[in-house]
């Protein structure tokens, strides 16, 4: 994976706040903390994004198909989704 090294500006109180929490021996780097946090939070707003596109297609769906589904296969699914390999 291609790696680009760029500086960001945070408040001090963030960044000490950071400090306080994160854990040296999980995350040897200030950097390995912050490309964490972002990596979460990016997984999180996609997680978002697609529960609520799920939920505006289940308004416009039949719902009484999904007694059929097989519901491993579909977990499966979202997961290669999430991990962006659909």
């Amino acid at each position: 994976m291609e790696q680009i090294r760029t500086t960001i500006r945070m408040p001090a109180g963030l960044l000490k706040a950071i400090k306080d929490i994160r854990n040296p021996e999980e995350f040897p780097t200030l950097s390995d903390f912050i490309r964490s946090a972002v990596e979460h939070y990016v997984k999180e707003l996609k997680r978002k994004k697609l529960t609520e596109e799920c939920l505006r297609l289940a308004e416009e769906e039949d719902l009484a198909a999904w007694t059929e589904v097989d519901f491993a296969e579909h977990a499966e699914r979202i997961t290669r989704a999430e991990r962006g390999e659909l």
